[in-house]
């Protein structure tokens, strides 16, 4: 996976000097390019740096980069396509119409297929799908279970959160998770919702000093959180009690423009060679990296 990551650092630096010629004289979004919406605020999926390296791309118009997952995966699609990739950034609400409105042809924003947002736009294949996890102190993990091979099922979660607090990083999946399934539970267990933080990060150091204790998220980013040191993976069987709903909110799509038919073929074929691995890898480098940009 390094390799590719080097071999795509020489690319974007090409692009960086391309693009750089370009100031801000308007971009025309065709099928030759990749110009890609994020918000550019939302780690470890995409954030705004001010310095490049080989895991960035500039944003367009600006003197700024982009980091994360999501600039993983389009200096991916842009190695595989041999298309010059540019990245705008737009606030997440504008996102769909910029697509729409021929402002942008990719939304690659840690986005999730849902039956709503398939009435304006379409979607590519899932480009990360992952288990849910929570982060947990180590000297709190339970004995007996919350491992990979006997994962934790939703009543042993529930007794173990009983009189505890649960923390997670602002407007993704997990933080909605913990009204929905801890909160709001319907065997008497009290579990508070504790502020939603910034990041992830931020929200593991409250887990690591014992201001909450746990903290619900993808895989990849539970692992990588361990690294901040005496935190551990509880593992959960997930599957038992989320919804299906919740289930497909743990995939993220890439939005296209409706009836965008031969884009979509040719990013779900560039997905297709990138194994479960290399998406989880480069989720894992890019939490890890957002910990240190925290």
């Amino acid at each position: 996976m390094k390799n590719n990551l080097l071999k795509l650092g020489a690319v974007a630096t090409l692009f960086g000097i391309a693009l750089a010629s370009c100031g801000n004289n308007s971009l025309v979004v065709s099928n030759d390019v990749l110009v890609v919406g994020m918000e550019a605020n939302y780690q470890p999926f995409n954030w705004t740096t001010y310095s490049a390296s080989e895991y960035t791309l500039p944003i367009y118009g600006t003197n700024e980069f982009a980091d994360g997952y999501d600039v993983a995966i389009a200096r991916y699609l842009s190695n595989e396509t041999g298309k010059e990739v540019y990245v705008k950034r737009i606030v997440w609400d504008s996102l769909i119409p910029s697509l729409q409105q021929d402002e942008v042809n990719l939304v690659l924003a840690g986005m999730t297929d849902t039956p709503e947002r398939r009435k304006s736009i379409d979607f590519t294949d899932p480009y990360l799908t992952s288990d849910l996890a929570f982060l947990i102190r180590t000297e709190d993990m339970p004995e007996g279970y919350g491992t990979k091979d006997n994962p934790a099922s939703y009543e042993q979660l529930l007794e173990l959160f009983d009189g505890q607090t649960l923390v997670c990083q602002a407007n993704v999946v997990g933080d909605g998770f913990i009204d929905t399934y801890f909160v709001n539970n319907d065997q008497g267990k009290t579990i508070r919702h504790a502020n939603p933080q910034s990041t992830y990060p931020s929200a593991a150091n409250e887990v690591k000093g014992g201001v909450s204790f746990a903290m619900p998220a993808e895989l990849p980013v539970v692992e990588t959180m361990t690294n901040l040191g005496g935190l551990s993976v509880l593992y959960c069987d997930y599957k038992s009690f989320l919804s299906s709903d919740d289930l497909n909110g743990l995939s993220v799509s890439i939005g296209v423009k409706k009836g965008n038919n031969d884009l979509i073929d040719e990013i779900n074929t560039a997905l297709a060679k990138l194994s479960e691995e290399e998406r989880n890898e480069m989720m894992g480098e890019a939490a890890s990296r957002s910990a240190e940009n925290a």
